[in-house]
């Protein structure tokens, strides 16, 4: 089935890609969820216009991804945790509290842009990275201290 795609989705496809997929990946996944819909004659014309916009967008975004790139290096964020003895975090520290702590900080990242393998879990200086744009990449200092007690 040929969909015109209404949403970027990772790997996939970006905003008004028209692309050949499954029937039933149409039909079960993307048209329930409003990521896609079927290309007509009429939606491939206003697939057109659709990714237009969204190029246009896409120019915003980069610019402030650059911004954000340079005001996040030399960043670092202090999370105060429960842990054991060891060192050991009692819960972790994931993207989305990182992405709180920007947020408060004045910075508005969602942690679908946070890159972490994983969930911080010892008390120490960890490493995160923001993507905020494709591209371009900022590895900034998150430190975990443990809570006195």
């Amino acid at each position: 089935m040929r969909v015109i795609f209404l949403q970027n989705i990772k790997g996939i496809a970006m905003v008004g890609d028209i692309k050949e997929v499954t029937d039933g990946y149409a039909r079960n996944f993307l048209l329930p969820r409003k990521l896609a819909k079927g290309a007509t004659e009429q939606s491939v014309k206003e697939a057109e216009l659709l990714k237009q916009k969204y190029d246009l967008m896409d120019v915003t975004k980069k610019e402030r991804g650059e911004r954000l790139v340079q005001e996040l290096a030399g960043l670092e964020l202090e999370f105060i945790e429960d842990a054991n003895d060891v060192g050991h975090l009692y819960g972790s520290v994931n993207a989305k509290q990182i992405s709180e702590a920007l947020d408060k900080k004045g910075f508005n990242i969602t942690e679908d842009e946070i890159n972490l393998p994983q969930p911080l879990k010892t008390i120490g200086d960890h490493e995160a990275e923001v993507e905020p744009y494709k591209g371009l990449k900022v590895i900034f200092k998150v430190k975990i201290t443990r809570t006195v007690s």
